[in-house]
């Protein structure tokens, strides 16, 4: 079966995926697996070997489609391996109907690991706390309104993070939910993070040597923090954490270069980079929060090794 065969609509999820600059790497994992639901529904393969091949072949596209984020290909692995071994011997309808309810489960799982950090997390957030987050992370929004629903008196300090509006979205969210929350620019970060009790941020991968890849911006806040003597905490499920590539392997995504500086605005030889993601050392993380507890720095790196 030729790649010319996947549906368009199909392609054009895919590349949603692809260019989602807004959302956070667990939410885009789930529209991963939503995808290949939506694909094994539509599917017109007459046989079950054919229905498997496309599924690979559709996940093969989205595993490679956000290089920087772990969970989109661990999620989409994971679930290709576990159809696999399990359609040994099925018939097509079989094979569709286990690939659905599959799909069903996997995204069930990962909302279910985000319900436990969002509990987890939120007992790390004391009464009356003031907490700095940086970069969109559906994750982190859970665990403040969690704090939030708990205490009602906490305040966030919400960064803009970066040029892609991610800071606002989250600040929007925050907001609508009667969070009360400041909103400053990337370069207020060093001077309000003495005015918080914790910085709180998610990630997008967790680097077989722990490195913590984040939204840009996250690694010069995790300093100025550790200067400050503010505990930093990262909140994210262990489908983040990355056993094949070390922090200096891993892409980290260009974003339009008209996002920092209008085109035409500079001289023509001045190159503008926009990268999407930085990596932030282990030994500024104080502990990150996973559905299996929170883990300090070295429980991290032997959880890596395995």
């Amino acid at each position: 079966m030729g790649s010319m065969d996947i549906s368009p609509e199909i392609i054009s999820l895919i590349d949603e995926i692809k260019k989602d600059k807004t959302h956070g790497a667990s939410e885009l994992a789930r529209q991963a697996v939503a995808v290949l639901k939506s694909a094994a529904e539509r599917s017109q393969a007459d046989s079950a070997g054919g229905f498997l091949l496309e599924q690979r072949e559709i996940g093969q596209r989205l595993m490679s489609v956000r290089p920087a984020m772990a969970p989109v290909y661990n999620i989409v692995s994971r679930l290709l391996k576990t159809i696999a071994a399990e359609a040994e011997g099925l018939d097509l309808d079989s094979v569709k109907r286990l690939t659905l309810s599959r799909t069903d489960e996997t995204i069930n799982e990962s909302l279910q690991a985000v319900a436990r950090i969002a509990d987890l997390g939120s007992a790390l957030i004391a009464s009356g706390d003031r907490i700095m987050t940086h970069s969109y992370s559906s994750t982190v929004i859970a665990v403040l309104k969690e704090a939030f629903n708990k205490h009602q008196n906490i305040e966030v300090v919400v960064t803009r993070s970066g040029p892609g509006r991610t800071g606002e979205r989250l600040a929007q969210e925050l907001g609508a939910y009667g969070v009360p929350v400041t909103f400053i620019d990337d370069t207020a970060a060093g001077l309000y993070v003495s005015t918080v009790d914790k910085v709180v941020v998610g990630a997008d991968r967790v680097c077989a040597d722990g490195g913590v890849v984040n939204g840009i911006g996250t690694y010069p806040l995790a300093l100025v923090a550790q200067r400050a003597g503010i505990p930093v905490y990262v909140f994210c499920e262990t489908l983040k954490f990355d056993t094949r590539l070390n922090s200096n392997e891993v892409d980290l995504e260009e974003k339009e270069a008209s996002e920092v500086a209008p085109p035409d605005s500079l001289p023509t030889g001045v190159r503008v980079k926009n990268p999407y993601f930085d990596i932030t050392p282990l030994e500024l993380v104080t502990g990150i929060a996973t559905e299996n507890g929170l883990l300090t720095p070295e429980e991290v790196i032997s959880y890596l090794k395995g």
